[in-house]
């Protein structure tokens, strides 16, 4: 077996995630030698635009993506909920894991953040109902990996920021929770906690990661992106979706926020696309 490099952006939680999945091959694949190849993304070296920009045009994966491609490296580990929806040819993908995939609140939990309090999130979809829980505070725009948000918030620039649990658990900071947002209060954005492979179609590689795709998590994770692909919304946009399995069926919990309002809708299907379609109905998109 050739050695294989899996691309992956320098941040202190993309390296945690591509060790993850660089584990899971090795113990899969008893003897694979497997490396990293770190790669800086646009979105890591642009430190001023919105996030949610950033990511519905693909900055944060575009380059690691191309390492792939070029041949630089074997498979590229992303977040999930980073990928656009359209990608380049001649790529599969693969979910390996899934870590938990709500939102939470670090500073203070929901009861005790003071009257006016300042929350940090870039996130729409996060204000919009942060609002509907808690319509006395302020929300405020917040750039930065996991590390540098959590600092900011210890300088007191924020009394309060929302994360996902995801990202703070791989980094070991779980610690930091203060709150954990149920889905009743607060609906995850599509894919969020799950991690994607990426490797050319038909090459080795992606027959070795065929072996620690997990099914439950892509039936999940590819009904919620079916819904962004058929409302074509991206991260400036306020929707969430979860999709949770038992057994033949697919439960999908969905939230939207527009100029219309804001609307929730609970689906249940055997089948994910047919879930997602329903989803869309139900919330008028």
């Amino acid at each position: 077996m050739s050695d294989l490099r899996i691309a992956t952006r320098r941040s202190k939680l993309a390296l945690a995630q591509s060790m993850q999945v660089r584990e899971m091959l090795i113990a899969a694949h008893p003897g694979a030698e497997v490396s990293l190849v770190e790669v800086t993304t646009s979105g890591d070296r642009d430190r001023t635009s919105p996030v949610t920009t950033l990511t519905e045009v693909g900055a944060f994966v575009r380059a690691v993506q191309e390492a792939v491609l070029e041949g630089r490296a074997d498979m590229a580990v992303h977040s999930c909920k980073d990928l656009p929806v359209r990608g380049p040819e001649g790529l599969v993908h693969f979910f390996p894991e899934r870590e938990a995939p709500w939102d939470v609140l670090c500073g203070h939990d929901l009861e005790s953040l003071p009257e006016g309090a300042t929350v940090g999130t870039g996130s729409p979809r996060r204000k919009a109902q942060l609002i509907l829980e808690r319509p006395d505070v302020v929300v405020k725009g917040i750039r930065g990996n996991v590390e540098t948000r959590l600092a900011k918030l210890q300088a007191g620039e924020y009394d309060a920021v929302v994360l996902a649990e995801a990202g703070l658990r791989r980094l070991g900071r779980s610690r930091d929770i203060a709150h954990r947002f149920s889905l009743d209060e607060m609906v995850p954005a599509p894919a969020q906690g799950a991690l994607v492979v990426e490797a050319l179609a038909g090459s080795v590689s992606a027959d070795l990661l065929a072996g620690v795709d997990d099914a439950d998590v892509r039936r999940s994770v590819e009904a919620e992106r079916a819904l962004l692909a058929f409302t074509k919304a991206g991260c400036r946009s306020a929707l969430g979706a979860l999709g949770e399995t038992n057994g033949d069926t697919l439960r999908m919990t969905g939230f939207v926020e527009d100029e219309r309002g804001h609307r929730r809708a609970v689906v249940e299907f055997a089948d994910g696309h047919h879930a997602a379609r329903a989803l869309q109905a139900e919330l008028g998109l």
